[in-house]
């Protein structure tokens, strides 16, 4: 009984404007929050396990009883995963009638991943954002720009539900080209501008040459970057850059940083978080379960990142713990300037080029303010490097419009070199894609 009443009332401050929801929010004692989780992820489970297909016989299979399960560790070894969602129909997870639909890009095969929603969850997710952002500083006389590519992608849809609580005047640009975002936005003075990072810094190098206006602070999504690149960007608007984390099947952010820039604060309100194994440093795999989610929730899903749940204070003063800057990817996609990126992706854009010889390899690391891709390509190929090259950058622009746009944006540099063959592989095995650019203080070795 006291569990419905703070959930009623939880709902009842969400539907209060972001100011006062903030208020009460903070107020919020953290035993309340989490007896409200647990009764929430008891709520997801029997929903899941009565409704979903998939949950139901994956449940039956493992002797799961759902009625006996209190805390998502005690589902033990089970797990969802993106191959869940891209091997099963989705009807297999649907427990209610959606309202609407995004994909994921860019992953490991080309098989999106699809995610439904309802209409009430979209419109619960844009008033918790909001909250957040109103955290950040945004009101009602503020002129707010988004350059969030449109396309399947839940963060612009979800962006627009929050600013219509914020009240505050909005343009939807799309992912345009930056110089042009700069000329079209100049003349309504934005100063709160949203984006990825990568196209963020490219829009920073043209303000540096062209000129900036008064900006409040930026806020990028859908990929890390460096302190470097962080630093370029607020010294030529001098204002701050946010960055948020979240993901398509979480529908949108599950943290996002405060003022401080150490971690991101956890949607606890929405989510179950987990780190089931952790190494040394406490860093693991981020496990997620959905607790606000009647037409698809998620069941102990594996983002792939890795990550460290921070429950010490945040001197911000807000009460909700945090992640850790995300620190490296569990499998072999990687997110930089080029886009969502993994091995199918290279596969297909050497698909012609390297004659007999089958091993290549992609770098990612960092340039001076760009990710750089090398792609290391074993051939027998006699054409010269700068000829093949060319025949890399056309495979590119005919088989992957969406990561040539960005190239084209100059949000990452593409290079060639080519080896003899038998150079690469060391072992059995040759990792494909290896990320190196180094996200914290403390690098570590990518692995495969």
């Amino acid at each position: 009984m006291l569990t419905k009443a703070i959930e009623t009332i939880e709902r009842a401050v969400l539907q209060l404007d972001p100011h006062h929801s903030v208020r009460l929010i903070n107020l919020s004692p953290p035993w309340a929050l989490e007896r409200m989780r647990r009764a929430r992820f008891r709520r997801t489970l029997r929903l899941a396990a009565q409704r979903s297909r998939f949950y139901r016989r994956e449940f039956r299979r493992r002797n799961i009883d759902v009625a006996r399960i209190d805390h998502p560790s005690q589902l033990g070894d089970f797990y969802t995963t993106g191959e869940d969602l891209r091997s099963n129909l989705a009807g297999a997870f649907l427990t209610g009638h959606p309202d609407t639909a995004f994909e994921t890009t860019g992953t490991t095969s080309p098989i999106p991943k699809r995610v439904f929603f309802s209409n009430r969850e979209l419109e619960e997710m844009g008033r918790c954002s909001a909250i957040g952002l109103y955290r950040l500083g945004i009101r009602p006389e503020d002129r707010l720009f988004s350059a969030y590519d449109s396309s399947f992608w839940v963060s612009p849809v979800v962006l627009k539900m929050a600013v219509q609580f914020l009240k505050c005047f909005h343009v939807e640009a799309g992912k345009i080209q930056p110089a042009e975002f700069y000329e079209r936005a100049r003349p309504y003075r934005p100063n709160i501008i949203f984006g990825e990072p990568s196209w963020l810094l490219r829009l920073s190098e043209i303000a540096k040459q062209r000129g900036k206006w008064g900006t409040k602070f930026l806020f990028g999504g859908g990929e890390n970057m460096t302190e470097e690149a962080r630093e370029f960007v607020e010294n030529t608007w001098e204002a701050p850059l946010y960055l948020s984390y979240g993901q398509t099947e979480s529908f949108g952010i599950l943290g996002s940083e405060c003022e401080r820039k150490d971690g991101y604060h956890r949607n606890d309100l929405f989510f179950f978080f987990e780190t089931p194994e952790i190494d040394a440093e406490g860093y693991g795999e981020l496990v997620y379960t959905t607790l606000a989610r009647d037409v698809m929730p998620l069941i102990r899903y594996r983002s792939s990142d890795l990550t460290k749940i921070v429950d010490d204070p945040c001197p911000c003063g807000f009460f909700v713990g945090r992640l850790a800057k995300i620190r490296a990817r569990c499998d072999e996609v990687v997110v930089c300037g080029m886009g969502n990126v993994g091995p199918w992706v290279f596969a297909e854009i050497l698909r012609g080029v390297n004659g007999s010889a089958p091993d290549w390899q992609a770098v990612v690391r960092h340039g001076e303010q760009r990710d750089v891709v090398e792609l290391h390509l074993e051939t027998d190929n006699h054409a010269g490097a700068n000829e093949l090259e060319a025949i890399v950058l056309r495979h590119l622009r005919e088989r992957f419009p969406d990561f040539w746009k960005n190239h084209e944006m100059k949000l990452y540099d593409l290079r060639l070199t080519t080896l003899p063959p038998g150079t690469l592989r060391k072992g059995r095995k040759l990792c494909r894609v290896v990320d190196q650019r180094q996200m914290l203080a403390s690098p570590r070795k990518n692995s495969c």
